[in-house]
C-alpha cells in the first residue's frame, strides 16, 4: 500500500505497520545508528522498490492535518451535506465543532511526536527486557519489541476512530438541533417552486416546476426573488356538458373556456339537452315484411334501411357470408362465390347507387305516407298530406330548412297552393278536397319520374359488374334495397269529377265555426266588412280557448 514519508521522521513509512515487518530498524537503533530508509532496508534485503509512493510535500504539517481529519474510518468531512432539509445544517453543525473540539496544526504535531516518542521508547524498552533473556537474540527481541509496539499503535488508531465516530454522531445531531430552532422561530409556509433547480439543489429535494414545498422564513430568505411564489390552491374551473347537435352525443368541456366558445360558435354543439330519443317502432305489413311506423325512415322496410347502413360502412349485406379463404357466399343460390376482390368491384357499385339514390328513397318513402294520409280526413290528414308533399318537391332541402321554407321555395307551384300548404302545415287552415286529390296527383307524378331515373342508375351499375365478372346474373348483387312498382296512371285522381267547394257568406253559421274553420274562411275571396267580421269572431274564440286553458291548469 501506498505510504507517505513525512520530512525528519525517516521511518513514518512503517505507520500502519507491524514493526516487526522492518527488524532492520531495531538493529540500526540498537547499534545507535541513525534508523535507515525504506530504500536503505531495500537495499539491505538484496530487492527493488514496489507498490510504495514516497511522498516528499513542503507543508508536511498541513498534509498530515488533512488526513487525520479524515481518520482511519473517515472524519466529519466526509458527511454526505446532500441530506434532504437537513443537509443545510452540516456545515454550520461541522464549523462549531470544529472550533470547539478540533486541534491546531501544533498541537496535533506536539501529540503526534509524544506518541512517536512513547512507541520507540516501549520498543526500546521491550526489546532490552526481552534481550536480557537467556537465549534471547538481537534478532528475536527486536521482533517481540516491535510486535509489542504495533499492538500500542493500532489501540491509538482504534481510539481515534472511535473519536472520529462519536464526532459525525455529534455533528448530526448539532445539526438536528440547529434545524428544530430554525423551524421553531417560525411555522413554515407553502410556497409554489417556480424555479426548481435551484430548490433542489440547495433542499437536496426532487421537485417539478409548481409543486408545493413548504419553507420556514429562513429558508425562503435563502432562495433568490423569483425561485418560489406564495403557494395557491388550483381553482377547480366548472365543467359543464354541450350536446351535439346531430347526434346528441354529449361533451364536458370547462364553462366558457376555448372549447366552450368554439364548439357552441360552430353551431355543431348546443347547451340545451336533447330529448331522450325512443326506439322507432316497426310493424308486418300485408305481405310479411317489417315497416318501421315512426321514426326517421317510417313507412320503409327495415332490411333496406340496415344494409343502407352497411352499405355506407363497406360491409356484407344480409345474407352473404366471408367464408375463411376469404371469398363470400350469399343465399341466394343464383349467385355464385366471388372472391374479395371480385366483392370490392361488388361494394363500391353499392356505394355509388346508395349515394345516387338517397334521395329517391326518401321520395319512395314519402308517397307510400301520402297515400295513407291522403285517406285520412281532418286536420291530421291535411298536415300529414301538406308535410310529406314538401319532403317531395325538395327532399334535400328539408332536413336543413324546414317543410315551410321548401314550399316557399317550389318555383312550380302556384302561389294559391303555397298558400294552402303551408296553412295546413301550421294547422292554420284546411286542404279543400280538389286540392287534396291535386296533391295526390302530384306525388304520383313525382315519384314515377324518380323512380325511373334511380332505375337507370342501378341498370348503369348493373351493367358495369356484369363486364367485370363475366357474368349477367351478378347484377342481382346491386339490389340492396326495394324499389317498388310504377303507378300505373289509372291510380290519378279525376279532378273534374271533384266539385268547387263554393264558399257562401252566412254570419251564423260563422259564429259557430272553430278556429281553424275560420282560418280556412279568410282563404276566401272577401269584401273588407266579411273580412273584418270573421277577424272579431276568430279574435273572441282564440281569448275564450286562451282563457279555458288558462282555467284548466
Amino acid at each position: 500500500m501506498p505510504h507517505q514519508t513525512k520530512p525528519g521522521d525517516p521511518v513514518s513509512y512503517s505507520y500502519g505497520h507491524n514493526l516487526g515487518d522492518y527488524p532492520e530498524i531495531a538493529q540500526e537503533i540498537a547499534k545507535g545508528n541513525k534508523p535507515p530508509s525504506l530504500a536503505d532496508i531495500a537495499k539491505m534485503r538484496g530487492q527493488t522498490l514496489q507498490g510504495t509512493t514516497i511522498v516528499d510535500t513542503k507543508d508536511a504539517d498541513s498534509f498530515i492535518n488533512q488526513q487525520n481529519q479524515i481518520g482511519v474510518s473517515g472524519g466529519i468531512n466526509q458527511l454526505n451535506p446532500n441530506l434532504g432539509t437537513l443537509g443545510q445544517y452540516i456545515p454550520q453543525a461541522q464549523n462549531i465543532y470544529s472550533a470547539l473540539f478540533t486541534k491546531t496544526p501544533e498541537e496535533q504535531e506536539r501529540e503526534d511526536r509524544i506518541n512517536t516518542g512513547m512507541m520507540m521508547l516501549n520498543f526500546f524498552t521491550k526489546m532490552g527486557a526481552e534481550a536480557s533473556k537467556p537465549g534471547a537474540t538481537a534478532l528475536g527481541a527486536a521482533n517481540i519489541a516491535g510486535a509489542d509496539t504495533a499492538s500500542m499503535y493500532i489501540k491509538q488508531v482504534n481510539a481515534e476512530r472511535a473519536r472520529r465516530d462519536a464526532e459525525k454522531k455529534g455533528v448530526v445531531g448539532l445539526a438536528s438541533q440547529l434545524m428544530a430552532k430554525d423551524q421553531s422561530s417560525g411555522a413554515p409556509k407553502p410556497y409554489n417552486v417556480l424555479n426548481p433547480a435551484i430548490v433542489n439543489r440547495l433542499f437536496g429535494t426532487n421537485l417539478k416546476q409548481n409543486d408545493k414545498i413548504s419553507l420556514t422564513a429562513k429558508q425562503f430568505n435563502q432562495l433568490p426573488v423569483g425561485t418560489v411564489t406564495d403557494f395557491a390552491e388550483p381553482k377547480q374551473q366548472k365543467q359543464i356538458p354541450i350536446y351535439k347537435v346531430d347526434d346528441g352525443s354529449v361533451k364536458m368541456v370547462v364553462e366558457f373556456g376555448e372549447d366552450y366558445n368554439n364548439e357552441l360558435s360552430s353551431g355543431k354543439y348546443t347547451t340545451v339537452k336533447p330529448a331522450e330519443k325512443k326506439a322507432p317502432t316497426t310493424y308486418e305489413d300485408d305481405f310479411g315484411q317489417r315497416r318501421y311506423l315512426t321514426g326517421p325512415n317510417e313507412g320503409q322496410l327495415v332490411s333496406d334501411v340496415m344494409n343502407s347502413i352497411k352499405v355506407e360502412n363497406n360491409e356484407n349485406i344480409d345474407g352473404e357470408i366471408e367464408n375463411d379463404d376469404e371469398t363470400v357466399t350469399t343465399n341466394n343460390p343464383k349467385l355464385k362465390r366471388l372472391t374479395k376482390v371480385e366483392m370490392g368491384y361488388v361494394k363500391g357499385y353499392r356505394a355509388e347507387i346508395e349515394k345516387l339514390t338517397k334521395d329517391f328513397r326518401d321520395i319512395q318513402s314519402g308517397y307510400q305516407k301520402i297515400k295513407k294520409f291522403y285517406e285520412t280526413k281532418g286536420p291530421i290528414g291535411d298536415y300529414g298530406l301538406a308535410v310529406q308533399f314538401a319532403k317531395l318537391i325538395d327532399p334535400g332541402s328539408v332536413a336543413r330548412e324546414g317543410e315551410v321554407a321548401a314550399v316557399q321555395k317550389a318555383g312550380s307551384l302556384p302561389d294559391s297552393l303555397k298558400a294552402s300548404l303551408i296553412n295546413a302545415i301550421n294547422g292554420m287552415g284546411a286542404l279543400p278536397a280538389r286540392l287534396r286529390a291535386d296533391i295526390y296527383n302530384r306525388s304520383i307524378e313525382i315519384f314515377n319520374t324518380e323512380r325511373t331515373k334511380a332505375v337507370d342508375i342501378i341498370d348503369k351499375f348493373k351493367g358495369l359488374l356484369a363486364s367485370d365478372l363475366q357474368d349477367d346474373k351478378q347484377g342481382a348483387r346491386l339490389d340492396f334495397f326495394t324499389v317498388e312498382p310504377e303507378v300505373a296512371l289509372s291510380e290519378l285522381k279525376d279532378l273534374s269529377k271533384i266539385p268547387d267547394e263554393t264558399f257562401v257568406y252566412d254570419e251564423e253559421k260563422i259564429k259557430t265555426m272553430s278556429v281553424q274553420e275560420l282560418t280556412t274562411v279568410l282563404q276566401q275571396e272577401l269584401t273588407t266588412q266579411q273580412t273584418q267580421f270573421i277577424l272579431k269572431i276568430l279574435k273572441e274564440k282564440k281569448a275564450k280557448n286562451k282563457a279555458s286553458k288558462q282555467g284548466n291548469n
